[in-house]
């Protein structure tokens, strides 16, 4: 009787993991033919394949406007084409209003009510409240702290002159200290000391080498019933507990002492203070702590890679890097100090960190969930509501039909004399429309400054233990390489 059992458990279970797996065929839609129980995703969770590379294959797999996936047994529709990515994320954007990650408030109210997470009318919201922090303005005013992270990271490369230095180890503090003074209004001193208590909470906020992390990160994505079965949070808990403790000490220290600093955490009390009684959504402490902690989160492997992987692109194309460095020299001679409108009028550099961007994406997807049913009209064909779809940025970003010879590190694709001829909506790096990155503009100053300061006074080559080519972990959610990132810094 038992094994009757057993065989009507397991058919169930077999029922239950392929039961959609007709669903693209029965709809006419291309689609790539899945693997029992994890649908087409076997070689990232076998840990044969990064995320980023498996997009590019999916993407690559057909020559049609979109093409059908599962993951697990879940059907996602992958949009290849561009003129749909720009109604998906933009003309269209009532009817894709939603990412498909997991909420729920009871299990954690700070990924709730971030703008990553946070759903309808809550985001919008959100999104309304919090768009004025991050305006060109507001960074200008954070732009002097930025500057005190930038002299740190310059001191940090003197002290190692002439050595190998692991370059994602020393972005990564430099992120940390830049997001630490300008959303906590705290000095982490993450580049000053080598056992700083900051840095550790934060390696522990995404640690993507642990099993625990990854699995919950995977499951707010793919797998959200793992979030409600297992209480899963999106970030360690007790580091971003650790967080929300600095942010509240910080905001009752400053009002009564009256401190300003310009930083995220005046911005957001400013917000609050300013709240109304007919405000439909208002700050409370969970809330305000919940912007800063995701900023932190969102901000520092971000930020930190696009540094490392424009060093490393450097380190291998020298003709490049002594190009870049005489424009940051020239300018910071006209001007006499790195001010915030010398970092904005270097040209070369934003078309060097665009190009690195495009090779090294900060995301290797973006995804968005059908709020109703929705007819593309290019096709006739209708998806269905609640349907998972997937903008494959790799795929975009290597398309040899956008980006010629997209292997090849060419800043010059994003010149002014080039740059109007990259078809809309191939170049995706920070997404599109009104989901996009809010962070952008912060992330891209803050990478520019590191670079500004340190490639002034530093050149970067290549290492007998550089790896070329890179090897990125094949679990992790972001584009890192499995030796880490060496390169030698030598003082001019």
């Amino acid at each position: 009787m038992i094994f009757l059992y057993m065989g009507c458990l397991l058919l169930l279970l077999y029922y239950l993991c392929t039961k959609n797996h007709n669903y693209w065929e029965s709809r006419g839609v291309p689609f790539e033919k899945p693997v029992f129980f994890v649908g087409n995703f076997y070689k990232i969770l076998a840990g044969k394949q990064h995320i980023s590379y498996r997009m590019r294959e999916i993407y690559n797999s057909f020559n049609t406007p979109y093409i059908g996936i599962y993951i697990f047994h879940q059907p996602n529709l992958v949009i290849k084409s561009p003129d749909l990515v720009k109604k998906i994320l933009v003309k269209d954007f009532d009817k894709f209003i939603n990412r498909r990650v997991a909420t729920n408030e009871a299990v954690d109210p700070i990924a709730t009510h971030t703008l990553f997470s946070a759903q309808d009318q809550v985001w919008k919201n959100l999104r309304a409240k919090i768009s004025p922090v991050f305006t060109s303005g507001k960074m200008k005013l954070m732009f002097p702290l930025m500057k005190e992270c930038g002299s740190d990271l310059v001191e940090y490369l003197d002290k190692r002159n002439g050595e190998v230095v692991e370059v994602r180890n020393m972005t990564k503090k430099f992120a940390v200290d830049i997001i630490s003074s300008c959303a906590f209004g705290i000095n982490a001193y993450c580049l000053k000391e080598e056992s700083s208590e900051i840095m550790k909470v934060t390696t522990k906020l995404m640690d993507l080498k642990s099993f625990v992390r990854t699995f919950s990160i995977f499951s707010y994505f793919f797998a959200p019933m793992f979030v409600d079965i297992f209480r899963l949070t999106f970030v360690d808990k007790t580091s971003s507990n650790y967080l929300v403790k600095i942010f509240n000490t910080t905001i009752k220290e400053r009002q009564k002492q009256n401190i300003v600093r310009h930083d995220l955490i005046d911005l957001l009390n400013n917000l609050k203070q300013k709240e109304t009684f007919n405000d439909s959504y208002k700050f409370d402490d969970i809330k305000m702590a919940a912007q800063a902690v995701a900023f932190f989160s969102a901000g520092n492997d971000t930020t930190s890679l696009a540094i490392s992987f424009v060093l490393y692109e450097l380190a291998l194309h020298p003709e490049i890097q002594t190009r870049l460095r005489k424009e940051i020299t020239d300018i910071f001679q006209k001007y006499g100090d790195f001010t915030y409108e010398a970092i904005n009028e270097m040209k070369y550099l934003d078309m060097v960190l665009n190009e690195t961007l495009r090779m090294y994406p900060l995301t290797s997807f973006l995804n968005r969930k059908s709020a109703t049913k929705y007819t593309f009209e290019e096709t006739g064909f209708t998806l269905d509501e609640d349907v998972s779809i997937i903008v494959p940025v790799a795929g975009l970003h290597f398309d040899p039909e956008y980006f010629p010879d997209p292997e090849k590190f060419d800043p010059e694709r994003f010149s002014d004399a080039n740059k109007h001829k990259i078809v809309p909506y191939t170049y995706l790096p920070f997404g599109d429309g009104p989901r996009n990155c809010i962070g952008q503009r912060f992330g891209i100053l803050a990478s520019k400054v590191a670079l500004a300061f340190s490639l002034k006074d530093f050149v970067f080559e290549k290492a007998a233990v550089t790896s070329v080519p890179l090897q990125f972990e094949a679990r992790s959610l972001f584009m890192t390489n499995k030796s880490g990132l060496q390169l030698k810094a030598v003082r001019i």
